[in-house]
């Protein structure tokens, strides 16, 4: 899935990559939300769905370039990289955000979604989940991210997936083999939203604040998937 323009929406992608998918009548059961530039490194890192949780696999990453062959792990929050979740799961949170323009953001708006759900994430053994990661040019950063932020639960049921199909337009649809190529415009001048009241902010506030949860557990489940990749090149 990549924009036909310069302007890069990672949320608008993955939800009209989704939307394409439902409209196909695809008999699919997992999807796996993959960053183009990540390569896993361990064989027994599986990419398959969990029944109740949703699953990130991408704990620690290298550097192609990188002579120390040193490994990042990022903050717990995250959940960018790899995310594996059912259709239902998506559905539930509203996919991702439609505001999100540039780099940065989208996902951390994507984590509150599932704490406001009362959706835990769970992650492999640490061992397992290592990536190489490609370089490439790095985006220009979203400067509206942490205002974003402040308001993500609040828009969940009006800023997302059910939205979507206002928001982008197929420019172009290519098969090849098993996959399958979308060009989507993804309609820029489409990212008008006005922040809610502020007893509503604090009603969502006070209902995430009770929802966070930790969980650790790995399980095993034989499921149909789907690969979902974003490119801005």
């Amino acid at each position: 899935v990549k924009p036909s323009n310069s302007r890069f929406n990672k949320g608008r992608l993955y939800n009209a990559g989704v939307r394409y998918i439902e409209q196909q009548s695809l008999n699919i059961t997992c999807l796996i939300l993959h960053d183009v530039d990540l390569i896993p490194e361990n064989d027994e890192n599986l990419y398959t769905c969990e029944l109740q949780h949703p699953k990130h696999t991408t704990i620690r990453i290298r550097q192609l370039n990188n002579t120390r062959n040193n490994y990042m792990r990022y903050y717990e929050f995250l959940i960018g990289g790899v995310l594996l979740l059912t259709f239902d799961m998506y559905k539930k949170i509203n996919g991702f955000s439609n505001l999100y323009w540039g780099w940065g953001g989208e996902d951390d708006d994507l984590s509150l979604r599932f704490i406001q759900q009362r959706m835990c994430v769970i992650r492999p053994k640490y061992e397992l989940a290592i990536y190489v990661a490609l370089p490439h040019p790095k985006g220009q950063a979203n400067g509206a991210r942490f205002n974003l932020l402040t308001w993500s639960t609040i828009r969940l049921n009006a800023d997302g997936y059910k939205q979507i199909d206002s928001m982008i337009h197929f420019v172009n649809i290519r098969k090849i083999s098993t996959v399958t190529h979308l060009k989507i415009d993804v309609n820029a001048d489409n990212s008008l939203y006005k922040p809610p009241l502020m007893k509503n902010f604090q009603s969502t506030y006070n209902t995430i604040y009770n929802n966070i949860t930790t969980i650790g557990k790995t399980e095993t489940t034989t499921t149909t998937s789907t690969f979902l990749k974003t490119t801005s090149f």
